[in-house]
């Protein structure tokens, strides 16, 4: 699955709001250390060959108050710049094990707070915690010291800001990582992200909980099979009925990506039927034509491309396409001349003239 993470360009690393630094310097301002601003005063440090470099140069400022900069060589280091940089080196140092049992032990009374109860400090952890476990060694150390024993108090806690949050990390969890992925199907959390997705009144909480199951599904047909076998289908098929854009939008691409999957060779899919078939029996493409006729939406492109995936290699599919009743080739008519030379609807026009093209035998509004 492409990834549904964020993205950031590091930029924050010196942040002293960021959890993953601890004690980040505050630098005096040059009137505070009674120097004087010269043209090519050393930049401010970024990093701890920076931090050096800073330390041992400010130290010859008050010596060097020409203009030309003096070339930086490392020479012997007297006891208060040394005992400087070790407090500087220890303040930015985390354990970060030591915070992920803090965290833990906070979440476990998280099960205990009722509806009036303030979850500020719960909220703190399950942040501190999500800082943490997207990185793949972190996260599985998360499992191993006893990590997981937070997730059901708080995704059955009474705070939708705590659910949205455990949820969230599931995800970070077990996206890309096989080991995570087992352990969370192991701890039978499968079925309450699914309850979450259905009935959950918050959307927040909806939207993140299928996240987490696009996470958990990825490049794993155990997972997969189970999410079948809890009737995950029929709620990717409402969740995609909703009113939450977001939800429609997560909920069509997690079922692109469901009929795009081969069939492992162990599980019970191995032999008799596909993915394909299982939707195809519960008429998913009924459902997605009624949603596609449906008219503009946001979550028209990514309907559209399950729709494609859905017919593509399955002939039953394809001929169920094809009845008049369904009145698609006029929807895709349509759509195709409303989208032609429209930029911002591209990818949306591709998949039209794709379906036209294997539905309707090649036909296109360019060809009529």
């Amino acid at each position: 699955m492409a990834s549904e993470r964020g993205t950031g360009d590091g930029s924050e690393n010196m942040n002293s709001n960021n959890p993953r630094i601890m004690g980040a310097l505050q630098y005096p301002t040059p009137e505070e250390r009674n120097v004087t601003v010269q043209p090519n005063q050393p930049r401010q440090p970024h990093n701890l060959q920076d931090l050096l470099r800073f330390s041992v140069e400010a130290s010859t400022t008050g010596q060097n108050a020409s203009n030309q900069s003096t070339q930086f060589i490392p020479g012997p280091m007297d006891e208060e710049r040394k005992t400087f940089l070790e407090n500087t080196l220890k303040s930015m140092t985390v354990d970060v094990i030591e915070m992920l049992i803090e965290a833990i032990n906070v979440l476990k009374r998280a099960g205990n707070l009722e509806l009036e109860d303030d979850p500020t400090e719960s909220e703190q952890a399950l942040e501190q915690i999500a800082a943490y476990v997207d990185n793949m060694d972190t996260a599985n150390d998360f499992h191993k010291i006893g990590g997981f024993c937070i997730f059901r108090p708080c995704l059955d806690s009474a705070h939708g800001s705590l659910r949205w949050r455990a949820a969230e990390i599931i995800a970070e969890l077990t996206q890309n990582n096989p080991y995570c992925q087992e352990r969370v199907l192991e701890a039978g959390l499968l079925p309450v992200l699914l309850s979450l997705v259905d009935i959950d009144p918050n959307p927040q909480v909806r939207v993140k909980a299928l996240y987490a199951l696009s996470c958990l599904i990825r490049e794993n047909d155990l997972a997969l099979e189970e999410f079948g076998r809890h009737e995950g289908y029929s709620i990717l098929l409402r969740a995609m009925q909703s009113h939450v854009e977001k939800l429609q939008i997560k909920s069509a691409f997690l079922l692109t990506y469901i009929c795009g999957r081969k069939p492992a060779i162990r599980g019970k899919y191995k032999t008799d039927i596909s993915f394909t078939d299982e939707l195809f029996k519960m008429g998913f493409v009924e459902q997605l034509v009624g949603l596609v006729s449906a008219g503009r939406q946001p979550a028209l492109e990514h309907l559209l491309s399950a729709l494609l995936a859905l017919v593509e290699n399955h002939p039953p599919s394809l001929n169920e396409c094809r009845q008049p009743q369904l009145q698609l080739r006029s929807i895709l008519r349509n759509l195709f001349q409303e989208n032609q030379g429209k930029e911002d609807r591209q990818e949306e026009h591709e998949y039209t003239k794709n379906l036209l093209r294997i539905v309707f035998s090649g036909e296109t509004e360019e060809e009529r």
